[in-house]
């Protein structure tokens, strides 16, 4: 007996605003997304913040309360203060966060109506994140990103997950956010290194997607270094664009298929962040294996030499090293343990390997075999580049 596909088709729809000081009195881009209706209930809200901001912005607690408060006459309320989170890979370490939103949304009685404000980096967006999409199998989240990552790549995508087993996003959901915020003051607050860690996703997305993008990044490269808000804000939301872009006009934005289109670099990336214990951020295990990937792509036949070394080049420029020590670990057959991710990532994919490589800088390409031999020569000459640029830098300046 056979029965007829049932179908259906659901429109996912979320705006990304653009902003400054998303908590001054005076701005109602967050208010403007949570407005109830006329006749319904008023709008409650949970807010998690990333225990990392809080250090740099020990006010915005205070800010939160009064821009809450300052809201009412809106029918919005704060369910509760702000909890703290703590930030990077730990809070992606397992379950902890995600039962401690549920418990929250438990105790506070919240609705499927409520909103949860996950406000941090992408790890913390990930994990309270998948808290708000499993309780009551979804809460409303808003996403306020707080680093470059965040704001041009992670707090952009419909997923959220955790880590478990020593696998990066082994447990998660595609559920898109009700918004997102990017508001650039956040930017500021960060060290130099998340500044630059994000930045890898940008040369990324650039080398696989819009070759006049990735020259833009070239020659902001020096402002970029050296923290210019302006110049960072700019590749934020162009980034940004050409992410939600892709997501909305794909055709699979919850991965059902094959092909991971914009996790060039990252088959390396991933291992490279386990291996060395997440004491590499994962934008700067990005830069390391987009690199790898480009000089990959070039002795493939993908990519001229001469555009992998501009890829290179921008990545170095930018401030990233890109050799790590976790290369030279090998298995008990002398394999590198970085091949190890191969495995892993076809394993995510649904069990056929397909990495995207470019096809030329600007454009895309998928392959379905993988090299070891080649990747040798590509890690030889990532090296090799590395080895340059150290001498490079330290290199005594003459005066004339």
């Amino acid at each position: 007996m056979t029965t007829p596909d049932w179908t259906f088709v659901v429109n996912f729809r979320f705006p990304v605003v653009f902003t400054r000081d998303a908590f001054a009195q005076d701005n109602t881009a967050l208010a403007d997304l949570m407005s109830p209706a006329e006749g319904l209930p008023i709008s409650r809200a949970v807010v998690f913040v990333d225990q990392s901001l809080l250090l740099v912005r020990p006010g915005l607690i205070r800010d939160i309360h009064a821009w809450f408060a300052a809201q009412a006459h809106r029918h919005i309320t704060l369910a509760a203060a702000p909890e703290p989170v703590d930030g990077g890979e730990a809070a992606k370490n397992g379950l902890a966060i995600v039962e401690r939103v549920a418990r929250l949304g438990v105790d506070l009685g919240l609705c499927r109506h409520a909103y949860v404000i996950i406000i941090g980096g992408g790890a913390v967006l990930d994990a309270v994140g998948l808290g708000a999409s499993l309780f009551h199998r979804g809460l409303r989240q808003i996403r306020l990103p707080t680093t470059t990552l965040g704001q041009c790549d992670a707090g952009l995508g419909v997923k959220n997950a955790v880590n478990l087993f020593g696998l990066k996003n082994l447990i998660g959901t595609f559920t898109p956010p009700w918004a997102v915020i990017d508001d650039a003051r956040f930017l500021e607050s960060q060290d130099d290194r998340t500044w630059r860690a994000g930045l890898a996703e940008a040369v990324k997305v650039a080398a696989i997607k819009d070759a006049a993008f990735f020259a833009r990044i070239e020659a902001l490269a020096p402002h970029l270094r050296t923290r210019q808000l302006a110049a960072l804000e700019e590749v934020v939301r162009t980034c940004a664009e050409l992410h939600l872009t892709h997501i909305t006009t794909s055709g699979d934005p919850f991965e059902h298929g094959s092909s991971r289109p914009l996790d060039f670099g990252h088959w390396s990336a991933h291992r490279l962040e386990a291996l060395s214990k997440h004491r590499l951020q994962h934008g700067e295990a990005v830069a390391i294996g987009v690199a790898l990937d480009a000089l990959y792509a070039s002795a493939i036949g993908r990519l001229t030499q001469v555009d992998a070394l501009r890829i290179v080049s921008v990545l170095r420029e930018l401030g990233f090293r890109l050799w790590d020590p976790c290369f030279d670990l090998r298995d008990a057959e002398g394999r590198r343990q970085v091949y190890a991710g191969l495995a892993q990532f076809r394993e995510h994919l649904g069990g056929r390997l397909t990495l995207a490589m470019p096809d030329g800088l600007g454009n895309r390409c998928d392959i379905g075999e993988f090299d070891e031999a080649t990747c040798e020569v590509a890690l030889s000459r990532l090296q090799q580049e590395s080895r340059l640029s150290a001498t490079l830098a330290v290199r005594p300046t003459i005066s004339l």
